[in-house]
């Protein structure tokens, strides 16, 4: 009888600059430029975000191709950017995501021209490496042949690599850093598709020796709960069964949340099998 064993793979964030709540801070928020006398350091830093984005975004050449690829009148651009104890981006775990189909060189010029920041200062005024996940909206006035920031833009969705406060699982400390949450999120689901998968499918369904491959996808909304769950897999009972063990995944004990609002955040869970 041919045999199956399981592998798992999640694709998560694996660096995170996250600091703990209870740790005090003379400044808890990174400074962007000009926002120096603001009250609202985080909002400010938002609006200059998003202003500086929709500057690059109304370039000649970038304005064109959004235009062209957009299929609705809004588009939105997510960042995740790390920030080392001076203020500066380490542009190797810092990432954006551009409204284009093929925008690597593009995001990486961006991303060499964003200004440093103030950092974040621990107690004795030392700075601290910091990572700030974001989403802005844009609206596309083609009347006016101009990308605007939407202000106030509120997103519904955040993805995981990205969001500020990861969903907590069911067993997992509250107190754990982001990066913590997520590992035992991951090592928590690990185990409920290692405990429940039928590897007896291997046998009936007469897999070639090698590896196999199941994308799973799902959302836990702003309830913590698992939904719309999908499978993509080179046989539809494979997929069938992905579907049936993630539906064992118990309600999140807190959703994921961005700037202090429950939001969805969607979730990719590639699962490979040996079959020997």
């Amino acid at each position: 009888m041919k045999k199956i064993v399981l592998s798992f793979f999640l694709f998560i964030s694996i660096f995170s600059f996250s600091q703990e709540n209870k740790l005090k801070f003379n400044r808890p928020f990174v400074i962007f430029e000009g926002c120096d006398e603001a009250e609202d350091k985080e909002r400010c830093y938002d609006i200059m975000l998003s202003e500086f984005f929709a500057k690059k975004l109304n370039t000649t050449e970038l304005k064109e191709r959004v235009f062209n690829e957009a299929k609705k009148d809004t588009v939105i651009v997510s960042s995740y950017l790390v920030y080392n104890e001076l203020g500066s981006i380490v542009t190797n775990f810092s990432r954006i995501s551009l409204p284009l189909k093929d925008s690597k060189k593009e995001t990486l010029d961006i991303m060499e021209q964003l200004p440093s920041v103030k950092p974040v200062l621990d107690k004795y005024n030392n700075g601290v490496s910091e990572a700030v996940g974001s989403i802005y909206g844009f609206l596309l006035d083609r009347n006016n042949d101009k990308v605007v920031p939407i202000l106030g833009y509120e997103p519904e969705v955040v993805p995981f690599a990205i969001i500020e406060k990861v969903p907590i699982y069911k067993g997992c400390d509250k107190n754990l850093s982001n990066e913590d949450l997520r590992k035992c999120m991951g090592s928590k689901i690990s185990e409920i598709v290692i405990k429940n998968f039928k590897s007896k499918l291997a046998g009936r369904l007469r897999l070639s020796p090698g590896y196999v491959k199941i994308f799973v996808t799902f959302k836990i909304n702003k309830d913590g709960k698992v939904i719309d769950i999908k499978a993509r897999a080179t046989h539809p009972k494979l997929a069938d069964e992905a579907i049936r063990v993630i539906k064992k995944i118990p309600k999140m004990d807190a959703p994921g949340y961005q700037r202090g609002k429950a939001v969805i955040v969607p979730y990719t869970l590639p699962i490979m099998f040996a079959v020997d």
